[in-house]
């Protein structure tokens, strides 16, 4: 005999030699038969949440076993599965299918289940909570749809398909509209009533559309579904639309890259009829082989949207390229330094009044040159020792301009001066005349007055003689009056005055000697 001694939750499978098995469980001393074969395994132990599937190799059958629990196999029973049983959230579900009959169910949390031994679990799945706004395209396992609209908690029975996952309705507004296929009739059908829009089960989201609305100087063309081309003007009543079904916006790809060789490009569907710069660079070449590089700045607008829709798909390229062979035509027939004289006249004289930009719907208002150099790093050089040189004599030229003009403004203010003086001595003669001619009035009525009292007849007369000398003296006397209020001092002499000692006033003797 032989012996095996087992621990705690440990097994002995004992195979005889006639091929019999047996199993034993421990913990103990266990005996057997030499000629057996033996083999030692662990009892099955789960803990919670746990779960094995065992196997009975002789009818095929399966069981399952759930912890907490301690699970002793028989010799014919071996484990084909072990896991934890899923513990589901709230928002959590799972799909089980019986691999032995084929039915499917749904098993919604919060639960831990218990599968079974024909079970096939899915991957855990997020319950669809909708919101107000939100919801669900379902279909059946008979291909039919429905839509589930918030607010709810939805969950779709196991054979039930989710199309699109949750989905938003549209907010129709007065800027914004849905356009919607009905998937039954294959109608399109715009929808602008306001509102929140949630489709029916056989409608389907095309686009959601926002208003096209337009400034005064904008233009919009778009191609109905006849392909003939509706224009919409900012100035007109149609200045704000939404576009109808089966129409398409006109678009047209500009070039923006310096070259205009298309590069690079704006796709431009509103059509600005503002007048706005472009600049322009290209290579020419003078009647004296010297190649040039030539920056230029156009200044244009749009004049005619259907005409420039029809004649042509990029409106900058055509205009600069037409620009650009007509000046290279004019700049091959002179020579560089007239080039450098008069570049100006020349660019404008080859681009302006050309019939070519007002039958694509465009008025090229001006061209100015930017700047220009020569391709050839040489040639470049002389060029700028030219150029140097040309605005060094400019800059003597109005130096010497301004300050002529300076001279010119001081002799201007010299002689507005001068006359100015003139006027003021005239002014001044003036006035010293009519004072005069007062004072002399004023001097005339003294002396008639006084004449006439010393002459009078009412008075005691003297002769006119010494009635004037008389008027002489006292005038005199009014002289050194005023001169003596002074601080000046006058020296005369007495034949000055005509004063003698002893008297006061001069006298003549009379006829008697006295």
């Amino acid at each position: 005999m032989c012996f095996s001694c087992l621990e705690e939750n440990e097994q002995l499978l004992i195979t005889s030699c006639n091929g019999e098995r047996s199993v034993e469980n421990g913990p103990g001393v266990m005996c057997y038969g030499p000629c057996s074969s033996t083999e030692s395994r662990g009892a099955l132990v789960l803990g919670t949440g746990e779960y094995s599937i065992v196997m009975n190799d002789e009818f095929g059958s399966k069981k399952s076993f759930y912890g907490p629990s301690v699970v002793w196999m028989n010799e014919r029973e071996a484990v084909v599965h072990s896991g934890t049983c899923p513990n589901l959230t709230a928002q959590q579900y799972i799909t089980i299918t019986d691999g032995e009959n084929g039915t499917v169910k749904n098993i919604v949390g919060p639960s831990l289940f218990k599968p079974g031994p024909y079970d096939e679990i899915s991957p855990y799945k997020k319950v669809y909570n909708l919101a107000k706004n939100e919801y669900l395209r379902i279909k059946d396992q008979e291909g039919k749809l429905r839509i589930e609209v918030g607010e709810q908690r939805v969950v779709p029975d196991p054979l039930e398909e989710v199309i699109g996952g949750v989905q938003c309705g549209v907010n129709v507004d007065e800027h914004h509209c849905v356009l919607v296929r009905n998937t039954d009739t294959g109608s399109l059908v715009q929808i602008s009533q306001l509102g929140l829009f949630i489709p029916s089960k056989y409608q389907e989201i095309v686009e959601v559309q926002e208003k096209i609305i337009l400034e005064e100087y904008q233009t919009v063309v778009y191609k109905d579904k006849t392909g003939k081309f509706i224009y919409a003007r900012g100035d007109s009543e149609l200045r704000n639309f939404f576009l109808p079904p089966f129409c398409e916006i006109v678009k047209q790809e500009w070039s923006t890259d310096l070259r205009k060789e298309h590069t690079s490009v704006d796709l431009v569907w509103k059509f600005d009829r503002r007048p706005s710069y472009m600049n322009y660079e290209f290579n020419c070449r003078t009647v004296d082989n010297v190649e040039l590089c030539v920056d230029v700045s156009f200044f244009w607008s749009i004049i005619d949207v259907p005409m420039l829709v029809e004649k042509t798909a990029d409106a900058p390229g055509d205009t600069c390229t037409h620009a650009r062979s007509k000046i290279i035509q004019e700049v091959s027939r002179i020579k560089l330094l007239d080039f450098l004289e008069k570049f100006n006249e020349i660019i404008r004289g080859a681009c302006i009044d050309d019939p070519f930009y007002e039958e694509r719907g465009v008025d090229l208002i001006s061209v100015e040159v930017l700047r220009f150099k020569c391709a050839s790093s040489e040639t470049d050089a002389i060029l700028q020792d030219i150029i140097k040189e040309t605005a060094d004599r400019l800059k003597k030229k109005e130096r010497q301009k301004g300050e002529n003009e300076v001279a010119l403004s001081r002799l201007g203010g010299e002689i507005e001066e001068e006359k100015m003086k003139k006027e003021l001595i005239e002014l001044k003669k003036s006035h010293l005349k009519t004072e005069a001619r007062i004072e002399g009035e004023a001097e005339a009525m003294k002396l008639v007055a006084f004449m006439e009292k010393t002459t009078g007849k009412d008075t005691a007369t003297m002769d006119l003689d010494k009635a004037i000398k008389m008027f002489l003296m006292l005038r005199k006397l009014d002289s050194v009056e005023h001169l003596s209020k002074g601080s000046n001092q006058l020296m005369i002499t007495p034949n000055d005055v005509n004063l003698s000692v002893g008297q006061i006033f001069p006298t003549t003797k009379d006829d008697k000697g006295f």
